[in-house]
């Protein structure tokens, strides 16, 4: 799938070339056909050319508890191994991140969009499945956890203090 991935990248590249390189008689035409190009270039090919991901600063494994340390507008990117996660097509099954915390903390589950993008982290936190005051459980859907080009998550703090949370993925 990637390799053939790959291969419609080049040929659309490919394609594209023919129409910058030919000319018209009509300079302001001839330039107006470049700028266009390069607006389709930039806009669509190059994307998904590019494989943008923020770092992630470590891989959370199924059935381990990890200890964070949160603080205000300061967080890391981590990203779930694959390792327990891969399912048969066919099986469907919830994955969930539980997050443990002190009553005081308020938290937010912060996912990355797309790696194969420009993009930015997502504009909105993900809506936990069930909340009380010291555990946050959020689902997380199978394609982002299977696969690396949506697998960026980011604890963020929404409290004022700094604090450490403890997370699981069940």
């Amino acid at each position: 799938m990637k390799n053939r991935f790959k291969k419609i990248k080049w040929i659309s590249l490919y394609l594209l070339i023919p129409f910058v390189i030919l000319g018209c008689d009509d300079k302001e035409t001839e330039k107006l056909n470049q700028n266009n190009n390069l607006i389709v270039f930039v806009m669509e090919i190059l994307p998904t050319m590019v494989n943008y991901c923020p770092q992630a600063e470590f891989i959370v494994e199924k059935g381990t508890e990890y200890q964070i340390a949160l603080q205000k507008d300061k967080s890391s990117w981590f990203q779930f191994s694959p390792n327990g996660n891969i399912t048969p097509p066919e099986e469907n099954r919830d994955y969930l991140l539980t997050v443990t915390k002190d009553s005081s903390t308020s938290i937010s589950l912060r996912p990355w969009t797309s790696c194969k993008t420009f993009s930015s982290p997502s504009g909105s936190t993900m809506t936990p499945q069930s909340a009380t005051p010291t555990e946050v459980i959020f689902k997380i859907e199978k394609d982002s956890v299977q696969f690396s080009e949506t697998n960026r998550f980011r604890i963020e703090l929404n409290s004022a203090t700094q604090t450490t949370v403890k997370i699981i993925q069940n």
